[in-house]
């Protein structure tokens, strides 16, 4: 058999749908992940730099969630998912004091004592959850999704003490689109080996972009903890 042969056949077995496999019934989903967020606080201040960026550096940081989701609807397409997410994020600064200057006017100059903001989102989510490519063809391992969610924020800032001076909670929602790379791919047969033993049927690493508005809905009133731009997230997700 020629090289010619052997290569045709492999290329045949690639674009074959992958055997039918008796796999446990998909109850769920689980994940955790990490990525970039930057509080859009200073958007509400008309003098630059605000004081997100003067106190506590401005830039990103990293916000880590975890997330677990009820399948409504699986079938061999995917899965319509409701469920809940929460996650930590935490930025340090230095905080502001008054200073007199030689001239009688005063300016805001770094204190010694650290100031933290600390936030815990909590989401409830909708996800819809393409998978038939993933699981039928071996060659596009690739499952993608969409994700709506309802947020809650809730939030505090510490002094150098350690005390909270001002704590609060803001609202809003968010939208996600992201694609998952099906592990199981590359070892069949372990992942057969996983779902028997553990109910595991898909081991996923993801990556989405989310695009969060959480300002109590336009709401003057609140801290505005929307995204600035958008928070990129990557993670494990398993489907059981």
């Amino acid at each position: 058999m020629n090289a010619k042969v052997l290569l045709t056949l492999a290329l045949a077995a690639l674009a074959m749908p992958a055997a039918a496999q008796t796999s446990s019934p998909k109850w769920g989903s689980f994940e955790i992940g990490a990525g970039t967020y930057t509080p859009n606080l200073d958007s509400e201040f008309a003098t630059k730099p605000g004081p997100y960026e003067r106190i506590l550096g401005g830039g990103h940081g990293w916000m880590f969630r975890l997330g677990a989701s009820k399948a409504l609807l699986a079938n061999q397409f995917g899965a319509i998912e409701v469920g809940l997410r929460t996650g930590y994020f935490q930025k340090r600064g230095k905080g502001l004091i008054e200073q007199v200057n030689p001239d009688g006017s005063t300016s805001l100059v770094p204190s010694v004592d650290t100031t933290t903001l600390d936030i815990v989102p909590t989401s409830a989510t909708v996800t819809l959850r393409f998978e038939w490519l993933a699981e039928r063809y071996r060659f596009v391992p690739l499952s993608f999704y969409g994700r709506a969610a309802l947020e809650r924020y809730n939030w505090w800032v510490t002094g150098g003490t350690g005390s909270w001076s001002k704590k609060g909670a803001t609202n809003g929602w968010s939208v996600t689109g992201g694609a998952a790379l099906l592990l199981d791919a590359f070892d069949p047969g372990l992942a057969r080996e996983l779902d028997n033993d553990t109910g595991v049927n898909h081991t996923y690493l993801f990556f989405d972009v989310t695009r969060a508005q959480v300002d109590d809905f336009g709401s003057g009133k609140s801290w505005n903890l929307s995204s600035d731009g958008v928070s990129l997230q990557g993670g494990l997700m398993l489907v059981f």
